[in-house]
């Protein structure tokens, strides 16, 4: 062996040799019983970081420790178009070069399109390799595949033909940059520092113009669309002016002074003015009391007022100003403040949402968010930690319709036909003729669904769905979903519901919510924000991927948010050099021929436990027990989705208990290659990495193989169980009195050492210390030889 460890040279040879033993492919007719993980499909927008790679470990985890429990595992790989992100990473590109999608055209952008889905998506799965993700590479699936697309088209089409499915005009998150629709999950909220405009809208037929109502608003832009007032119905200042009218400063418009409860009284003046066209709370206002919808915006952002042409055609903040300087001159404007608040962002693009009215397609979410709040009374998935099942309850039950339109050139077409008379029919094939009258001229949506729509269809349409195949029957439902939390409501809990409507059942059982990995200051890492960003494939090459994996399992179901930290994958590298070591000197102390006969039958290693436990030293009786402890802490770690706990307890036994303190008491008789030392600390080792395996499958497989005997991969190995016979309370307590002693005499003679250290002891304590310090030889013989 060589002196060091070297990933280099270790990872990418065993990566290959476990693909060509299949280890990796499901059988779905083997009598084992079957387990299944579809990991989330990264979208193709770019290289994978550093929450994809502590994704990717949790779930390989489960798969390589699934299939050494004997089950017939399917980890299935795969990618996410993300239409809209796509689409904006691309626009990014052609506008550096100087042009866009509109100048090139559709077809040229859409070649462009394949030939970034064919790059992105072959680095993604080169860095799922390079990680040691276990998949099972001959399933591998992208939203866009042809089997994949009609899938989408069949749920769309099902759900058309009940009767979810609508399209109308509804108030919506319109991005003016994307030029389209989002949803309320894809806004991402951002603090602005504003201004609060205190505006008085004179009442109509007032005597004196000191005669209004006052109203503060962020968005003085806004009040030119403005179709309402309105006052919470306990509100006792404004209770007289309810049914009366306000004049609308700078238009003219008469505006109702209504009553509605959704009016914060605590804001501003208490009062609110009502723009049903351009907020979800006004739209809602609007529809209650039958006041006008004004649109007053272009899709591009720019303000939609013909009959004022002074604003038409204006940004939203070369309005904003204008109107504040009209609103001022013209005496309507009371005060202004500072304000700070929170304003909706795309999350793709980053700029500033703008609700308005939209003619989009719609699905209902009554039934299906009932299937799903049934689902989880009935505890039929379990959530890890348990407290985020509140969260997607909460949501589910204040869930309103579904926008699933988007306004994008990239994605699953809507199947959707409209003949020339007006009739719409949903079709998964383009029909020859108008089913209703037969008109031969038919014309498809132009929209596209949200990409959330055909993700939502992820762990069934992945196994062959709508057809009836072996894969689905076999691995449907799968069993284990891992995500980061910001997706529970935008995927996870779509998943759930469109498994419940189209299969019946739950698609997975469990839900691990890992934490997220920021930036190293502190910023979410984004493929929309490269510098945020920290390639998995860096980290990976400095430090080995057993490493970067070990510390992705450490934090990956802590509580907190967890920034990317180096010096901690540096400690695992060293961790993997410390097994190294440990095995070369274990290795170097076997008698000839290589085997012992306390670990082997013949020319094969005996299973786990297999070595004898009477008659032995109080080392081997100690580390017998440890090793004990530590399988039953590592497989309840596992199965409790508490990774830290293990990696804790594995880190603590292999480094500290086994190499710093058994191998170090026992070297004396590894030296003298005695069969039990040897035998002892080989069966320890092998435990280790099978332990290890499931986190850290390099370093493993390649210690595994080099210890003693003919040894099949560790994935086909059987996990360790814990063996009480090997329990021995009285060794660990005396082994652990002595362990002590040694370490204070160690500290003792460390600190003496220090001239300035001695100079300030007491004669007496000084004494001590120099007595504890010179039984240090003594006790290191007794920790030797203690029987």
């Amino acid at each position: 062996m060589q002196p060091a460890y070297d990933p280099k040279t270790v990872e990418p040879e065993w990566y290959a040799r476990w693909e060509a033993a299949g280890l990796f492919t499901a059988d779905a007719s083997s009598s084992k019983r079957k387990y299944a993980i579809c990991l989330p499909p990264p979208n193709v927008t770019g290289v994978l970081h550093m929450g994809h790679a502590t994704n990717g470990t949790v779930q390989d985890a489960w798969a390589r420790y699934r299939r050494m429990r004997g089950d017939e595992v399917l980890f299935l790989p795969g990618t996410d178009h993300a239409a809209i992100a796509t689409q904006n990473v691309l626009e990014r590109e052609l506008a550096r070069e100087g042009a866009s999608k509109e100048q090139i055209g559709r077809a040229a952008f859409e070649e462009r399109v394949e030939r970034w889905y064919a790059s992105v998506g072959q680095t993604i799965v080169g860095q799922l390799r390079e990680l040691g993700c276990s998949l099972d590479w001959s399933r591998l699936r992208f939203t866009m595949d042809a089997a994949y697309v009609r899938a989408v088209q069949t749920a769309f089409v099902r759900f058309f033909e009940r009767g979810w499915l609508y399209r109308g005009p509804r108030i919506v998150n319109w991005c003016p940059r994307c030029l389209s629709a989002i949803s309320d999950e894809e806004v991402e909220w951002q603090e602005h520092d504003d201004t609060l405009y205190f505006i008085r809208y004179p009442l109509e037929g007032a005597s004196s113009a000191d005669e209004g109502i006052t109203i503060a608003t962020v968005r003085p832009e806004t009040i030119l669309a403005d179709t309402g007032v309105a006052v919470h119905p306990e509100d006792e200042r404004y209770l007289g002016l309810v049914g009366k009218r306000a004049m609308l400063p700078l238009v003219g418009r008469r505006l109702p002074i209504v009553a509605d409860e959704a009016v914060e009284r605590s804001f501003g003046s208490g009062a609110l003015k009502v723009t049903p066209g351009h907020d979800q709370t006004d739209y809602e206002i609007g529809q209650r009391h039958g006041l006008p919808l004004i649109d007053g915006l272009h899709l591009d952002g720019r303000i939609k007022m013909p009959e004022l042409p002074a604003y038409d055609g204006l940004s939203v903040d070369e309005a904003r100003a204008r109107v504040a300087k009209d609103l001022e001159a013209g005496g309507y404007l009371a005060k202004t403040e500072p304000y700070t608040h929170q304003v909706g962002h795309c999350d793709r693009c980053g700029y500033a949402i703008e609700p308005l009215v939209s003619e989009q397609w719609f699905l209902r979410m009554g039934e299906l968010a009932k299937l799903a709040l049934d689902a989880s009374a009935a505890r039929r998935v379990r959530w890890h930690p348990e407290r985020y099942e509140r969260t997607y309850v909460d949501w589910l039950r204040g869930l309103k319709d579904w926008c699933v339109s988007r306004q994008l050139w990239l994605g699953h077409r809507i199947p959707v036909f409209t003949c020339g008379n007006g009739h719409q029919t949903a079709a998964i094939d383009p029909p020859a003729e108008c089913p209703k009258c037969g008109a031969s001229e038919l014309t498809q949506d132009p929209d596209v669904l949200d990409t959330w729509f055909s993700s939502a269809l992820w762990p069934f349409a992945t196994l062959g769905w709508p057809d009836d195949t072996p894969d689905l029957r076999a691995f449907y439902p799968t069993d284990m979903n891992c995500t980061d939390r910001q997706i529970i409501n935008l995927w996870v809990s779509r998943m759930i519901m469109t498994g419940l409507h189209f299969m019946g059942d739950v698609p997975f059982h469990d839900v691990a919510i890992h934490a997220t990995i920021l930036s190293r200051d502190g910023r979410r890492m984004s493929k929309s924000k490269p510098e945020t960003v920290v390639d998995p494939r860096d980290v990976m090459q400095k430090y080995g991927a057993d490493a970067l994996r070990a510390w992705c399992a450490q934090v990956s179901m802590s509580t907190q948010d967890v920034r990317f930290d180096d010096s901690r994958i540096e400690g695992y590298r060293r961790f993997c050099n410390k097994l190294w070591n440990a095995t070369r000197l274990v290795l170097g102390s076997l008698p000839e021929g290589g085997l012992v006969p306390a670990l082997s039958a013949g020319d094969k290693p005996l299973p786990y436990g297999a070595v004898r436990r009477d008659g032995l030293p109080l080392a081997d009786r100690w580390i017998l027990s440890r090793l004990q402890e530590t399988v039953r802490v590592v497989t309840r770690g596992i199965e409790e989705f508490a990774f830290q706990h293990a990696m804790e307890r594995l880190y603590a036994f292999a480094w500290h208990e086994l190499c710093d303190w058994y191998l170090e008491a026992t070297k004396p008789r590894l030296r003298a290659r005695e069969a039990d030392a040897v035998g002892i600390a080989l069966h320890a080792l092998g435990a280790v990495c099978q332990l290890l395996h499931p986190f850290m499958p390099f370093v493993t497989e390649e210690l595994w193989h080099r210890l003693p005997g003919e040894r099949d991969f560790l994935v086909r190995s059987a996990w360790p169980e814990a063996d009480e016979r090997y329990g021995d309370a009285a060794a660990e307590e005396t082994f652990g009195e002595l362990m002590r002693t040694v370490e204070a005499a160690r500290q003792a003679k460390s600190k003496l050492a220090n001239p300035q250290y001695r100079a300030k002891l007491s004669p007496g304590a000084l004494a001590e210390d120099e007595s504890r310090a010179a039984a240090l030889p003594e006790l290191v013989q007794r920790l030797q030889t203690a029987t």
